[in-house]
């Protein structure tokens, strides 16, 4: 397998184990590395990501992956990358939220919010933590989009036994959004359009 060069790749983003960058020789997807001393991480995300594969979810809301590569920079996974209608790679929820200019009304984003809930409970995907700077807003139009979550998936339970059975994986679904809307109030207070719709 080729070790692919990142030394001149454009860095999407710095999470607060991994680096994420354009893959250098296929610009419509991405890939994350990490640089903390977790080497178990990439393995135990990609558990997660194959048994969704194998039941056959609809990616329609999900970063989707295409395996493992070698880079200079150590291991990576690769994963789909979201672009806008302007050919412009999507931002983050939190890119959005933290301005008021740029946070979408609130029927707007009240319907992408339950759209991602919906989507997530449908198809049992129980995630370690939703947060604002791990959904991308993908904008298919000026003003018009849906939320793609392009990282957090896993279950971080002690007994992770929610990862076989939907009617718990949902229990569990629910309880992480419940702390999602907690966490956006508490992280973008001065937001009115959140606190309109998260009151």
């Amino acid at each position: 397998m080729n070790t692919l060069d990142l030394t001149k790749s454009r860095l999407l983003g710095k999470g607060s184990s991994r680096l994420c960058y354009v893959h250098p020789e296929d610009s419509s997807k991405c890939i994350k590395v990490t640089y903390t001393d977790n080497p178990g991480l990439n393995a135990e995300e990609m558990k997660y990501y194959r048994r969704h594969l194998r039941h056959g979810i609809s990616w329609e809301m999900l970063a989707r992956p295409y395996g493992t590569v070698d880079t200079t920079l150590g291991p990576g996974v690769v994963f789909s990358l979201a672009y806008d209608f302007d050919g412009r790679i999507s931002k983050t929820l939190a890119h959005y939220l933290a301005s008021d200019d740029l946070t979408p009304a609130a029927p707007q984003l009240t319907a992408l919010l339950g759209k991602l809930k919906s989507y997530l409970l449908r198809e049992c995907i129980v995630v370690r933590e939703l947060k604002a700077d791990n959904l991308v807003y993908q904008l298919s139009a000026p003003n018009r989009g849906r939320l793609v979550l392009i990282d957090g998936i896993g279950n971080n339970q002690l007994l992770p036994i929610a990862n076989y059975i939907d009617r718990l994986a949902r229990k569990v679904i629910s309880r992480k959004w419940e702390k999602f809307e907690r966490h956006l109030l508490e992280d973008y207070p001065d937001n009115p359009v959140l606190r309109e719709i998260l009151k």
